[in-house]
């Protein structure tokens, strides 16, 4: 839950609190410290997965797993995680970098367009991660 938790609510507080800030020019701000906020996430993102996978096991057996139709459930949790990983990839080591070249002038994009991108897929980030959790209750109530 931790990880869940410093993950999804960095996400959180950069959309709703550093965005805004960064869309009335403080862009450098909210490039910096999505910056530096990328070692702590990227660890969070770790232990989401790995205590994931743990939990997996602690189920019981593949049979029982698939006979309560939680099976069903936790391959599209699965499913979830991986495509929420990826986007925040693509965000943190693709769109971040790129609003700071576009912030120093190296970039021929204007970080207004950047700050956009990058909101885009930390709503996507955010939505995903609320159906993920949700998955995450059906399976362990082991519902079907």
């Amino acid at each position: 839950m931790l990880g869940v938790v410093i993950w999804i609510g960095g996400v959180a507080w950069q959309a709703h609190v550093l965005a805004p800030l960064a869309r009335r020019g403080e862009a450098r701000v909210f490039a910096e410290a999505a910056r530096r906020a990328r070692p702590v996430t990227w660890t969070a993102v770790a232990l989401v997965v790995l205590t994931g996978f743990y939990n997996v096991t602690q189920l019981g057996s593949l049979q029982a797993v698939m006979e309560s139709g939680a099976g069903l459930a936790l391959a599209g949790k699965f499913i979830l995680v991986i495509a929420a990983v990826t986007i925040a990839a693509q965000r943190d080591f693709a769109h971040v970098p790129r609003l700071a070249r576009a912030i120093a002038g190296t970039e021929s994009v204007e970080p207004g367009a950047v700050l956009r991108s990058i909101a885009w897929l930390d709503r996507l980030t955010l939505v995903l991660a609320l159906v993920i959790v949700y998955l995450g209750l059906f399976v362990s109530r082991g519902r079907g």
